[in-house]
C-alpha cells in the first residue's frame, strides 16, 4: 500500500498524486491580495505544475476570488481578477 499526497480538481478528478511519481518542490510564493505580480527564478525541469491555495478570505457580503497564474521559462505571473475582492493566495510549482 501506498501513502502519499494527492490534489484534486473542482470535478472531483486527481490532479496531483504523489503515489505514482515523484515530483520535486522547486518554488513556493504568496501573492499578496488584490495585487498582480511577476515571481522570478522558478527553476525549469521537463515537467512542471503549480497548484494554489487560497490563504484568506473577504469579509462581508461579497464573493472572493484566487489569483490566476502563468508559468513560463523562469517566471510565474499571477494575476488578480479583481483589485479588490482577491484574497492571498499560496502557489507552490512541481516538477519532475
Amino acid at each position: 500500500m501506498a501513502y502519499g499526497f494527492k490534489t484534486f480538481k473542482s470535478n472531483g478528478s486527481v490532479f496531483y498524486s504523489s503515489e505514482n511519481s515523484t515530483w520535486t518542490l522547486l518554488y513556493s510564493v504568496t501573492a499578496s491580495a488584490n495585487t498582480s505580480q511577476t515571481f522570478t527564478g522558478v527553476p525549469v525541469m521537463n515537467t512542471r505544475t503549480v497548484t494554489r491555495v487560497m490563504l484568506g478570505e473577504i469579509t462581508g457580503n461579497v464573493e472572493g476570488y484566487i489569483h490566476t497564474f502563468s508559468l513560463s521559462g523562469t517566471n510565474l505571473t499571477v494575476t488578480a481578477p479583481s483589485s479588490t475582492e482577491t484574497v492571498e493566495t499560496f502557489f507552490a510549482v512541481y516538477g519532475k
